[in-house]
């Protein structure tokens, strides 16, 4: 059997595609992280936001022994996780000194999951003059932020209206597949 590629959500593997495999087929399944992080490459990842993605990014990180720092406006969320020990700078990347002061220069990755566009917008644009060959990933609501956020130099982007609607299809494929398996099997009787 071929590998295949799936993302793991919601405690459950999704794949790509659609298969017709029997109820508790058993699978091995070997977590890759998107950009491989030499410890001699002194880089680190820069999270900016600490919501659901943010801690979502900070999670995989942590399972896999990567260093990370994390940029936050919200006060009380900078004083708990600080508390837990969490590398965590109160601010917002959209400002200069705040990237600087996350390590900007020698990071490898910069994530933006914050949910506000232009906010991300800005803050590509920014790192990437400050730091032409960090990977950026960025979130946008919409496709068209989107493409305009590859515009100012992101590498990768998460849009929120295409999440949405591959759930959608995730959703449905499974359910239409088990309405097809239970007529087949009914059909079978």
């Amino acid at each position: 059997m071929k590998p295949m590629h799936a993302v793991f959500r919601d405690r459950q593997v999704c794949l790509d595609a659609p298969v017709d495999w029997s109820e508790g087929t058993s699978l091995l399944v070997t977590p890759q992280l998107p950009v491989r992080l030499d410890g001699d490459s002194g880089g680190h990842v820069i999270i900016v936001g600490f919501g659901l993605a943010g801690r979502g990014v900070a999670d995989l990180l942590d399972r896999a022994k990567l260093p990370y720092t994390i940029i936050e406006k919200n006060p009380a969320t900078v004083k708990t996780q600080q508390a837990l020990g969490r590398d965590i700078i109160e601010g917002e990347a959209i400002d200069s000194r705040i990237l600087m002061e996350a390590g900007l220069t020698t990071a490898t990755i910069l994530a933006l999951t914050i949910p506000h566009e232009e906010a991300v917008l800005k803050a590509t644009a920014l790192a990437r003059r400050l730091q032409p060959n960090i990977f950026i990933i960025a979130r946008t609501n919409y496709s068209s932020q989107g493409m305009r956020a590859s515009q100012l130099g992101a590498d990768e982007v998460i849009k929120a209206e295409q999440a949405v609607a591959l759930q959608f299809c995730e959703h449905l494929s499974r359910r239409i597949q088990r309405r097809s398996a239970g007529r087949t099997a009914a059909r079978q009787s």
